[in-house]
């Protein structure tokens, strides 16, 4: 099993190094690039829609697994097709968001209806783990909403780390493989296969992204990213409803998290529009500190992977020591954030 694993891994992971430079080509042949505006970071037209090759090598890795432990797959491939539909919208919205442009709200309203696409098929978190005692705490109709707004909230929460060189790759890439880490120390192969394909597509595609990028994945890869991820924690929770299950993803995506709640608060507490761009994302504000992308990227990788490793610590922590252990780290966070003055607020 663990010969198909590295496999599925690398399977993906060379489809996107190999496919990502001859898709920069094809950019640049159609004119397809990000022009230079006020609220980015890069000076010169940049070939984007780079994600269409994650996708792609996400897909590969997919089929790869299917074949080479098809005892494990096939049980899941209706759902599969709930993940492909899903996504296959998401990349849509991306590329025509990425070429043409779209309203926020227009946004909004195709990632619900990829959201509705993935939990027709069954992608929905119907009970959560009682976190004061044993047994599960059912959502009832909450738990569409519930779902919906976990897969649109992860899905934008990648979507807006997409502010520096290689930043929503890494931390995508990073995540996938701490989901993969809680899948196999509960023996989840599925979510293991899918976590492997994610992190191949992402890793392979960084080392074209990684500052100073050759390409940008745009919204097409960014959306897409969180996306897989959301359904994948879904599916992960669904097969065990051991808490940290999906404590793992949400931890491990603190930062983006953290990011996307606070760009509302700042939005809002200004009275100005909640899905208005500007560049005082956390990624933002540490780069007019170090002025240095690679040291910014770096340090939320780093950051990343501590509260991925927390996350996984809580596996045997439960009752009154996993909430307490959560509240240590909700208040230490909450400290840095302060003594960072990502708190501050005014214009």
């Amino acid at each position: 099993m663990l010969q198909i694993y590295l496999k599925t891994f690398l399977t993906s992971g060379l489809i996107a190094l190999v496919a990502t430079p001859l898709y920069i080509i094809f950019a640049k042949k159609r004119g397809i690039v990000d022009k230079p505006s006020a609220r980015k970071v890069h000076r010169k037209p940049m070939p984007t829609t780079g994600g269409i090759v994650i996708w792609i090598a996400f897909l590969v890795g997919i089929l790869f697994a299917f074949n080479s432990a098809p005892l494990f797959m096939e049980p899941f491939s209706d759902r599969i097709i709930g993940l492909v539909l899903g996504g296959f919208i998401i990349i849509l919205l991306g590329l025509y968001d990425d070429i043409k442009g779209i309203s926020p709200k227009g946004k909004l309203a195709c990632q619900i209806l990829a959201a509705i696409a993935l939990m027709g098929y069954g992608f929905v978190i119907r009970e959560l783990t009682n976190p004061f005692g044993t047994g599960q705490l059912a959502l009832g109709i909450f738990s569409i909403p519930f779902t919906l707004i976990w897969i649109v909230g992860v899905t934008n929460a990648i979507n807006l780390s997409d502010g520096l060189d290689g930043l929503a790759a890494g931390i995508s890439g990073i995540v996938a493989i701490f989901i993969l880490a809680a899948a196999l120390s509960q023996g989840n192969f599925v979510v293991a296969f899918l976590a492997l394909a994610l992190a191949g597509s992402a890793l392979g595609f960084l080392p074209y992204n990684f500052s100073p990028a050759k390409i940008f994945m745009g919204d097409t890869g960014s959306m897409f990213l969180g996306f897989a991820l959301s359904a994948i924690a879904i599916e992960g929770y669904q097969k065990s409803t051991a808490v940290v299950t999906l404590l793992v993803p949400i931890i491990a995506l603190a930062v983006p998290i953290m990011d996307t709640a606070l760009s509302i608060l700042r939005r809002s507490v200004r009275k100005t529009k909640v899905f208005a761009a500007d560049k005082e994302h956390i990624h933002h504000k540490l780069l007019l500190e170090r002025e240095s992308q690679r040291g910014v990227v770096l340090s939320l990788y780093f950051l990343t992977a501590c509260f991925g490793l927390i996350a996984l610590s809580f596996q045997d922590l439960k009752g009154i020591y996993g909430i307490a252990a959560l509240a240590i780290v909700s208040m230490v966070t909450y400290r840095w954030l302060k003594i960072s003055g990502f708190l501050e607020f005014k214009r």
